[in-house]
């Protein structure tokens, strides 16, 4: 019986042999364990595919990730990198700000588990503040291994233009990105009443890398 001709050991039954679904039935299953399957999310993966062989792919569809097993683990294949838009979500911890006639806008890029993205909040003249501290949603979640830090710039249009410099948390396994400005011993989490009071055409920009799920 012939064997394929990329010397992956697949036997090919030719015409000469003997009737038998059964070869064509291994056959059929060793090509398809050379494919790229897909899987509704790892969870789903793993009840499929118990035992991965090294070199196996798969795509996931709740991550729209293709991902290789490199005889341990499954790994990303480091595909995309295009800029995409999201909208982030301004959330404060007590009760939520709301950007009335303000403007919210960002974008990302994603190459493998890597996510970089920016973020710009503009305060207009319906914009109301909420109480406690800010946060800025993540386009992706952080994956559950370690914590980052991102960068954030507060602009206060009123008069001449001030600027303060701080600090974007990423935790482990976020969703969020929580916020800081200041000073060595002397920051503080943003809110509606700190580094600034802030008023319309007051500006807020966050960015960061991090390691995505």
């Amino acid at each position: 019986m012939p064997t394929d001709n990329l010397g992956q050991g697949i036997n090919l039954p030719a015409l000469t042999d003997p009737p038998d679904i059964s070869v064509v039935a291994v056959a059929m299953q060793a090509i398809l364990d050379r494919t790229v399957p897909r899987f509704a999310s790892a969870a789903a993966r793993a009840a499929t595919v118990p035992a991965p062989v090294e070199g196996m792919m798969s795509w996931l569809q709740d991550a729209n990730r293709l991902d290789v097993y490199n005889g341990t683990s499954w790994s990303p294949v480091l595909t995309g990198g295009a800029w995409q838009a999201y909208t982030p979500a301004w959330t404060a911890s007590t009760s939520n700000p709301s950007l009335g006639n303000g403007v919210i806008a960002g974008e990302y890029s994603r190459v493998g588990d890597q996510v970089t993205f920016s973020a710009k909040l503009t305060t207009g003249s319906s914009t109301t503040y909420g109480s406690g501290p800010w946060s800025i949603s993540l386009p992706v979640q952080a994956a559950v291994t370690v914590d980052m830090i991102g960068s954030v710039m507060v602009g206060d249009a009123s008069g001449t233009s001030m600027y303060s410099m701080g600090a974007a948390y990423i935790p482990a396994g976020g969703q969020t990105a929580s916020l800081y400005a200041g000073g060595v011993h002397d920051g503080a989490l943003i809110s509606a009443t700190f580094p600034q009071t802030w008023a319309p055409g007051d500006r807020l920009w966050v960015s960061g890398t991090y390691r995505a799920l």
